[in-house]
């Protein structure tokens, strides 16, 4: 099951952007993104489209390893079938002496947020904010044929502090009637599906732009995709291969 995160955090933290961004040619560039992958009912995949805002020379990378890797095509009533997916990668770009070496790891796959945009925060509650309550969630999201979301399950539910403490699922139930997503489509049709959504709600940080920074770039370089891209003795762009299973169960 696909896990999309998100995690609403105010004051510093709601500054910092998720990518380990190079502010000089020596910093490890970490992104995640997200690759639409049509394949036919064996299993080939016969369209893969990275992110349009990439530059050139990685996205075709990406697209490159994507298509290389292994499907199962799905099935409706047992017989294979076409599907579109969209497959999470995490990529890493690691300098080296002639620019850099990129690695490229599975993240996942299922449906993605419409269009592939971030979704917006919910507000942080009043009381809680108040308060200093602070809240982790992990939601099971069902994504209908239409792209509508539902909460099918709240797998897991921390508050720290008391009040405000209430305040929090009735506002995730309200926020998510705001949410849509691309469903994967199964013989052409718009199927139902599931991701994993942990929501984080939790207070500023004292500490300064630069050591979140610092953080962002150590967990960066020990990232699996980044040492994917470190391991080689040549030049080229390493990639892991892993298997990956599409199987989206048709609405109904």
């Amino acid at each position: 099951m696909k896990t999309v995160p998100l995690c609403l955090a105010l004051a510093v933290l709601a500054a910092v952007p998720a990518i380990a961004a190079a502010d000089n040619p020596s910093d490890v560039v970490a992104f995640r993104a997200s690759v639409r992958v049509d394949v036919d009912a064996s299993g080939k995949p016969v369209k893969v489209e990275a992110p349009a805002d990439l530059p050139d020379s990685i996205r075709a990378f990406v697209e490159k390893r994507v298509a290389s890797w292994q499907y199962q095509p799905a099935k409706v009533e047992g017989v294979p079938q076409s599907a579109i997916t969209y497959v999470d990668v995490n990529a890493c770009a690691v300098p080296a002496a002639q620019g850099y070496r990129l690695g490229v790891d599975f993240a996942g796959n299922g449906p993605r947020t419409a269009a592939d945009k971030p979704l917006v925060a919910p507000k942080y509650p009043r009381v809680a904010e108040r308060s200093n309550t602070s809240a982790q969630f992990v939601l099971i999201l069902g994504v209908e044929a239409d792209g509508h979301v539902v909460i099918d399950q709240i797998e897991r539910a921390d508050i720290s502090g008391r009040a405000g403490a209430s305040e929090f699922e009735p506002l995730l139930r309200r926020w998510i009637k705001t949410v849509r997503f691309d469903p994967e489509h199964v013989a052409g049709k718009p199927v139902r599906g599931q991701v994993r959504m942990p929501v984080d709600f939790i207070m500023g940080d004292s500490r300064s732009r630069q050591a979140l920074r610092e953080e962002l770039q150590i967990k960066a370089q020990t990232s699996r995709e980044c040492q994917i891209a470190s391991g080689g003795a040549d030049l080229k762009p390493v990639a892991l291969q892993p298997v990956v299973t599409v199987i989206p169960t048709p609405a109904g």
